[in-house]
């Protein structure tokens, strides 16, 4: 039978047409990957504060976090009525800490 509307032609080159642009659209997806894997000239870099502290934390990290020893010490201490808070050496270590830390 005859088609005198060319309806099935027409939907033939429409469908032809969208697999074309499907087919465009994910070659045109495989090479920006393809690129973005080729990338080399990627960096990251630290600042000086985050590279401080990526050591302090590998330093944290690689040492024991209480001295049993200096903790039975000064609990012998307190007990005993030994113990002396020495205010001026924590107030120079509380100032100390604050240069250091702003200065950072």
């Amino acid at each position: 039978m005859n088609d005198i509307t060319n309806i099935n032609a027409n939907r033939a080159q429409i469908n032809s047409g969208q697999s074309n642009a499907v087919k465009n659209r994910n070659q045109a997806k495989l090479d920006n990957n393809s690129e973005s894997e080729n990338a080399s000239d990627d960096r990251v870099t630290l600042t000086s504060t985050a590279s401080r502290l990526k050591d302090i934390e590998q330093k944290l990290n690689s040492g024991s976090a209480v001295d049993s020893a200096k903790v039975a010490e000064v609990k012998s201490a307190i007990a005993n009525g030994d113990y002396k808070v020495d205010a001026d050496r924590i107030a120079d270590k509380m100032l100390a800490f604050e240069d250091d830390f702003a200065n950072s």
